[in-house]
This record gives structure tokens, C-alpha cells and sequence, in this order.
């Protein structure tokens, strides 16, 4: 059975940073008719069963400077891999992960250029919720440079027969101490598009130099011993 996603934000912002989105009153409806403001956008790979999340910042780019995101299921599985150490996770894998690359230095000599530095604030992942927040300390956030201007956030596993049969995710930016946008995904309403294939940084390119910077961090390390090891006792340095 096909499944389908259901998208609703709203917007709010305050009066220094000027009009960002028209309020449309509709029945009972209220929705934000600015189609160029940030927009939390999903997509699926695995046959369904893993759901990628991505901020693209769009014409809210350098107007916010933190981001909270909370999902929730009654199915999220493999919670327990790729937060600890080594190459961040690329999106659209089995498991279910934030992406470690908001959080890592940028000049960690492992994997050079991929983190972005964040600062992180109470990530929670388990088999219900995966959610956190934070943004990089003292600067702006933007997507602008990431291919196709998305930045991603999470991976999300489920390890139902079927895929997700429970899903909402709601992503909240915020400039200060003033929200700019909170928007949100859910079953079961409108379709997620295939995770694409050009990669995202800190996926298939970062992987690659990260793997390269890796290996010459490593033959540096190698060269350092075996010089150590060939010197008179007596030199020190």
C-alpha cells in the first residue's frame, strides 16, 4: 500500500526582520503563502522504509541561527549506530541518526572540512523519538551551499514489514529568542519523493574526503613513529 505524507507550516517572525509570509485565512485553514520561505523537506530510500530529513533554508537563509527538529514513531529501529565516532552517516541508510556532521569540528584531522561545528542541545534517539536542537554559536545558519541549497538533518529507520505506519516530524528555526518558522511532515497525507542520488555534503562526497583526509592523518601519525623510533635516546624533539 502506497503511503502517503502530509505537509503544514505556519510562520511568525519578528518586526526587525520584516514580512516573510502572507497569513491566508481559509475556513479554518491557516497557511503561509510565501512558497521561497525554509521548508522542511523528506524523502524515502530503502523501499520505504527510511525517511531523510533535510532544512532547506531558502529565502530565510542567514535569518535564523538555531533549529530545533522532533520526529516521532512507534517504529524507529538500529537507533544505536553512527553517533559516537568515525565518518558521519550519510542519509538514506538502515538506521536511524541524526547527522554527526552538524556537530563535529571542522578541523578534526579524521575527517577534515565535514563537520560544521555546531553546538547540539538535548538529542534524544530512541525507538519512539529522535529529536534535538542547537546551531552553530555566535553565526547565522544557511543551506545556500549545500547541493540543491538542503542541508541534512536525520535519518529516520523503521524496521516495520511495511515502512512507517506512525510518522510526524516538526522542524522549528528560530533567529534569537523569536521563532521564524515551524513547519511540519506526517503520515498520512502527500507523497515523499526518492532520495536522490547527487550527494549531499557530508554523504557520499564528504565520505570520500573524509576517507582520504583519514588516510593521510593516518600515514602523518605513521611517519611521526617511525621517525621517533630511528632517533638517539637523547633526542627529545
Amino acid at each position: 500500500m502506497e503511503k502517503r505524507y502530509m505537509k503544514t507550516h505556519s510562520c511568525s517572525q519578528p518586526t526587525m526582520m520584516g514580512a516573510l509570509c502572507t497569513l491566508v485565512i481559509l475556513a479554518t485553514a491557516c497557511l503561509c503563502a510565501s512558497t521561497d520561505a525554509a521548508t522542511l523537506v523528506g524523502y524515502q530510500s530503502n523501499g520505504g522504509h527510511s525517511i531523510s530529513l533535510f532544512l532547506k533554508g531558502g529565502a530565510l537563509n542567514n535569518g535564523f541561527n538555531a533549529l530545533s527538529l522532533k520526529a516521532t514513531s512507534n517504529a524507529f529501529a538500529n537507533v544505536n549506530s553512527g553517533l559516537a565516532a568515525g565518518v558521519p552517516r550519510p542519509a538514506g541508510q538502515a538506521f536511524t541518526y541524526r547527522n554527526r556532521a552538524l556537530e563535529l569540528d571542522p578541523l578534526d584531522p579524521d575527517v577534515p572540512g565535514v563537520g560544521k561545528g555546531w553546538t547540539i542541545l538535548g538529542p534524544i534517539i530512541n525507538t519512539t523519538e529522535v529529536s534535538f536542537g542547537g546551531g552553530p554559536l555566535g553565526k547565522k545558519i544557511t543551506t545556500a551551499g549545500e547541493p540543491r541549497g538542503e542541508l541534512f538533518l536525520a535519518n529516520l529507520y523503521s524496521g516495520q514489514l511495511n515502512g512507517f505506519s506512525e510518522f510526524n516530524a516538526t522542524l522549528t528555526l528560530v533567529y534569537g529568542g523569536d521563532t521564524v518558522l515551524t513547519e511540519s511532515l506526517s503520515v498520512p497525507l502527500g507523497g515523499l519523493p526518492p532520495l536522490p542520488e547527487v550527494p549531499e555534503p557530508s554523504s557520499a562526497a564528504l565520505f570520500m574526503a573524509a576517507i582520504v583526509g583519514g588516510a593521510i592523518a593516518q600515514r602523518k601519525r605513521a611517519a611521526v613513529q617511525t621517525e621517533s623510533a630511528g632517533r638517539p635516546a637523547w633526542i627529545s624533539h
